[in-house]
């Protein structure tokens, strides 16, 4: 199994008076394009998705729709459990039941997806491990039962300098 999570591209700020907006926060035309930039990089050192499952917020699923470009055989499935404000261990427990053989990726927010691979990792999940910055990737490889491995972890600039 590899799952590579992703944080969404850069998106409009925190202005929003109402909270219940935050789900409608889309991209800037500059994270847009920044992460549509980053597209080929990212498709020589990332293996194909299976699924894209993506937060129900808006942003991510712009982010989501780019990868889905890239690699235009994977579905894209919303999931509530990757939404910013779940539960990390719900997320944890909807990839143990996937298939073993697959490779999906998890577009969210942090410091969701932070404390959710922290978990997949065997860390404490407010474990400050990483700073998974927007538009940031991280692979994670392995199994659910025999443990999974940290196998990349890659920064916008990084993946600049990659391609």
């Amino acid at each position: 199994m590899r799952i590579v999570f992703v944080r969404h591209a850069h998106a409009e700020g925190h202005h929003l008076e109402d909270p219940d907006q935050d789900f409608q926060r889309e991209l800037t035309e500059k994270g847009e394009k920044r992460f549509r930039a980053i597209q080929p990089a990212l498709k020589k050192v990332l293996p194909a998705p299976d699924v894209v499952f993506t937060s129900p917020l808006y942003r991510a699923i712009q982010t989501a729709e780019i990868i889905s470009e890239t690699w235009p055989r994977a579905d894209i499935e919303l999931v509530a459990d990757l939404h910013s404000l779940d539960n990390p261990r719900n997320l944890v427990e909807y990839i143990s039941f996937l298939p073993a053989e697959g490779t999906y990726y998890f577009v969210g927010h942090e410091p969701h997806l932070s404390s959710v691979i922290a978990l997949l990792l065997d860390l404490h999940p407010e474990h400050d491990f990483m700073a998974f910055k927007k538009g940031g990737v991280c692979v994670l490889e392995g199994g659910m039962w025999q443990g999974l491995k940290l196998e990349l972890v890659l920064s916008p600039q990084a993946v600049d300098a990659l391609g």
